[in-house]
């Protein structure tokens, strides 16, 4: 592939440019610190050694477990060639450590938060630590946030993740800056769990945008494009309702990608308080809410219906909570403007995004 187009994550132009290189004294390696909530055991070892990670430190005053990563590169001279960038370039702002910490998040459906650098080395060398600053929230142990509980899945650096660096490698070069912007979506939502219930569906709508396909006009947008495409009186109004039919458009998409891509994720309903569990058939109403929510914080600065956490052992599952509607100040939210609990929306989200990354390698 020509390296003047290439489109591909920096992780992965990295390795490249190691592979085949028989002279040792030419890697060197740069090692990152980042902590999480969950206690991740094992080791990750990646391309003989290419990308290591291991637990680093047990938890600290935070209850934050610190991992280390560690990349191997390859000195090279640099000649700076401006044919290489273009206004389509693949970009991404935290570079190689945030493409690992995002692809981290996803897979092991984790928060990672970047503690220290130490900068490039070679055995014999001086190194440099810097440290990282980052925004943490001690989110509320009251509360049953399923990703901070160890019982909620079995992560390991050992298992899996090798795989799925390996998916991320065979998938078309063309899709490398939308998933990569998808999975930074991710990582910054959860961040909000516990924080800012409602940046957290703002980002989360967010991580699905990059990856919306097009789709084709249905009846009304067939009729409101016949209508300004006359003329008219409505032609003072061409902008505004070309706004309007473009915004309504990508939430046809928003509900299309999640619809599509949710294929296996919704199961039987065989238990107790069935009217707080979200059914495959009500997928669209709820994710029409989310999105319209989400518009109308962002335009209006509207208040979002949200659901509330209940600390019974019985509602930790639910998806949503039992109120139909909700009655605050003298505002009355109707039970249409209601949005699911977050960690609902949170796994809907990563299966969808594991869903569209497997479609890529079939």
């Amino acid at each position: 592939m020509s390296k003047k187009n290439d489109q591909r994550m920096q992780w992965i132009l990295t390795l490249e440019d190691c592979a085949g290189v028989e002279d040792l004294k030419r890697f060197y390696y740069t090692e990152y610190e980042f902590c999480s909530e969950v206690r991740i055991p094992g080791v990750l070892d990646y391309e003989n050694g290419a990308i290591r990670c291991h637990i680093l430190e047990e938890t600290d005053e935070n209850d934050l477990f610190t991992y280390a990563v560690k990349v191997r590169h390859v000195s090279k001279e640099y000649k700076f060639d401006r044919s290489k960038y273009s206004k389509e370039g693949y970009f991404f702002e935290e570079g190689l450590i945030g493409e690992l910490l995002v692809i981290f998040s996803v897979f092991f459906q984790a928060r990672f938060f970047l503690k220290a650098r130490t900068s490039a080395f070679q055995d014999d060398d001086f190194r440099m630590r810097t440290r990282e600053d980052f925004r943490y929230r001690k989110p509320n142990r009251a509360l049953h946030i399923e990703m901070l509980s160890p019982e909620e899945a079995k992560r390991n650096w050992g298992t899996g993740i090798a795989d799925f660096l390996n998916d991320l490698r065979k998938i078309p070069p063309k899709y490398h800056q939308a998933l990569i912007r998808a999975f930074d979506g991710y990582s910054k939502a959860i961040k909000e769990i516990g924080a800012d219930a409602a940046l957290f569906y703002i980002k989360m709508v967010s991580a699905i945008e990059p990856l919306l396909e097009e789709s084709g006009p249905d009846k009304l947008e067939k009729k409101l494009r016949n209508l300004i495409g006359k003329g008219g009186a409505l032609e003072e109004d061409r902008e505004e309702i070309t706004n309007y039919i473009n915004n309504r458009k990508i939430k046809r998409k928003f509900i299309a990608f999640l619809s599509k891509y949710s294929e296996g994720f919704f199961k039987g309903f065989h238990r107790k308080a069935k009217h707080c569990y979200i059914r495959k058939p009500e997928l669209g109403r709820y994710a029409g809410a989310i999105y319209n929510a989400r518009s109308k914080y962002l335009h209006e600065g509207a208040p979002m219906f949200l659901s509330s956490d209940f600390n019974t052992e019985e509602a930790y599952p639910w998806d949503v909570d039992p109120s139909l509607e909700m009655m605050a100040d003298r505002r009355r939210f109707s039970k249409n403007e209601k949005l699911p609990r977050m960690m609902w929306f949170e796994r809907l989200v990563n299966y969808c995004l594991k869903r569209y990354l497997a479609e890529l390698t079939w």
